[in-house]
């Protein structure tokens, strides 16, 4: 009896299997006529609107054009940019030119006046020789004349050009002398004169003692003369006291020089920022 219940049980597991297996089978089967697994996703899964759809391609588009185009552009410039400094010889900021003047100059020259220098000496590069006969030119770009307070003229230029076996190119420069004379911060200046009005009314002073001196020495000569000579030398002494006090205040009146500088004069041009020369 209890092995017939055994074999009972078993058979009922065995039936329930294959049921199962059965079932599963089926389904797949009408899974497989219904659906082409292969369209799977574009079927079941919700799609999206048409207009959204119609966006995103262009977006996508949009983002490979400008993925393509700006990396070759970026490249291309750098390629152009690295073969032009490659080609471009540069002059360093402090290269030093002598040259002569072609014209003229003065502390009256106006703002803006046209100058020009030609290179008395050649100028040795790593891989360019600028010769002797070229050109600097630039313009003044301050000036004025003597002024009364015994301030001297003031002259300052700039150079902005270089131009050598007829080829030119931007430069940048300043005088640093002038007669082998040293220029500082580009300022050419006129003698001041202040001390020199100082010291021309303490002259007066002295040559107006001396002709009181004069005078009352002549006044001697006779007894009425005699008594009256200090007078004169009291009127120097009193006249000379007197300019000397005053000659601070009086050497403003004098003027100071006016800077004049012949054509021909012998300058030291100094680059004040690097030059290239392509």
């Amino acid at each position: 009896m209890r092995y017939l219940l055994l074999f009972l049980v078993l058979i009922s597991i065995s039936i329930n299997a294959s049921l199962a297996l059965t079932l599963d089978t089926s389904v797949d089967s009408e899974l497989k006529k219904k659906y082409d697994y292969n369209k799977l996703n574009e079927e079941v899964l919700p799609q999206l609107p048409s207009h959204l759809k119609n966006n995103q391609k262009q977006t996508n588009t949009q983002t490979q054009k400008n993925t393509a185009t700006k990396p070759k552009q970026t490249v291309v410039q750098n390629i152009v940019n690295s073969v032009k400094n490659n080609f471009d010889i540069k002059i360093p900021s402090g290269t030093k030119f002598y040259a002569k003047s072609n014209i003229k100059l003065s502390s009256w020259n106006k703002k803006d006046t046209p100058i020009s220098f030609t290179t008395v000496a050649p100028v040795y590069n790593t891989f360019i020789t600028i010769p002797t006969g070229s050109v600097l030119k630039g313009v003044v770009a301050v000036s004025h004349g003597a002024q009364i307070t015994g301030n001297g003229g003031l002259l300052e230029l700039k150079i902005t050009s270089l131009t050598y076996n007829g080829k030119t190119i931007p430069v940048e420069g300043k005088i640093t002398k002038v007669n082998s004379k040293n220029i500082f911060f580009n300022r050419i200046k006129g003698k001041r004169q202040y001390l020199t009005g100082i010291e021309n009314k303490i002259k007066q002073g002295n040559n107006f003692y001396q002709k009181t001196k004069n005078i009352a020495s002549k006044m001697q000569k006779n007894s009425v003369g005699t008594v009256l000579s200090p007078i004169p030398i009291l009127t120097g002494w009193a006249g000379t006291a007197l300019m000397t006090a005053a000659s601070p205040i009086t050497g403003l009146v004098q003027k100071g020089q006016n800077v004049t500088i012949p054509q021909g004069t012998e300058f030291e041009i100094k680059l004040t920022a690097d030059a290239y020369i392509n």
